[in-house]
């Protein structure tokens, strides 16, 4: 990436700044399977910056990694709502509107291209909720929570047999699913091996598949208590 020489002094370039970090953070993650290995140095190097500039930002790699993760949570549920509110238009004379196969579609659709997203939601409660201090902390719990109380709104009025607020129930339902079974779709490199002997294959899952078997079930278990 390109270095950055000029200082930030006002709020519109340290802003700039901030969002410059973010994005050596970004590049750098993709850029790399072990998560493990990144440090601050490198962040800070890869756009120029010295490591105590990066520390006036943030205070520690999980930080830095945690407000990533906000950028790719947003941008994954931006295109959530877009795609609900698309749907919803398109059928605003429909009074059968509890498609659940529609409201998976719109799922998959919008999770699977953000590998970086899933990537980092399966570091979220392990490693980047960690060495944060409350301010951080606060500040992320409490954009999950508007986000998804204003996603599930919408999602109600794809799937009316939910009750109020159990849209936002499902979707943080969801949002757990979402890393068990990226997890269990990334086996190490030693058990790749082992899952491809024909009487392991059935161990060896497809996130896809499973991410969506397993909202369903959730889906059909809420229109069942419901009815």
């Amino acid at each position: 990436m390109a270095g950055i020489k000029s200082r930030a002094v006002n709020a519109e370039q340290k802003e700039q700044r901030r969002l410059d970090i973010l994005e050596s953070a970004r590049s750098l993650f993709i850029a790399t399977t072990d998560y493990a290995s990144l440090v601050m140095k490198q962040i800070a190097e890869n756009i120029g910056l010295t490591k105590g500039t990066l520390y006036l930002y943030f205070r520690t790699k999980e930080e830095v990694f945690l407000a990533l993760y906000t950028q790719e949570f947003n941008r994954l549920f931006d295109s959530i709502d877009e795609q609900i509110l698309q749907y919803i238009g398109n059928n605003s004379d429909d009074q059968e509107r509890n498609n659940i196969e529609i409201f998976l579609k719109i799922m998959t659709q919008c999770v699977m291209p953000q590998q970086t997203f899933l990537r980092l939601n399966a570091l979220l409660h392990t490693v980047l909720e960690q060495n944060i201090n409350s301010e951080p902390a606060l500040e992320f719990k409490s954009m999950l929570r508007d986000r998804l109380n204003d996603a599930g709104t919408k999602v109600e009025m794809v799937l009316p047999f939910l009750h109020q607020g159990q849209g936002t129930e499902l979707l943080f339902t969801t949002h757990e699913l979402m890393i068990g079974c990226f997890h269990v779709a990334l086996p190490t490199p030693c058990l790749e091996e082992i899952l491809q002997q024909p009487d392991m294959a059935f161990m060896k899952l497809d996130f896809e598949t499973e991410f969506t078997k397993a909202v369903k079930l959730v889906l059909l278990g809420y229109e069942s208590l419901n009815s």
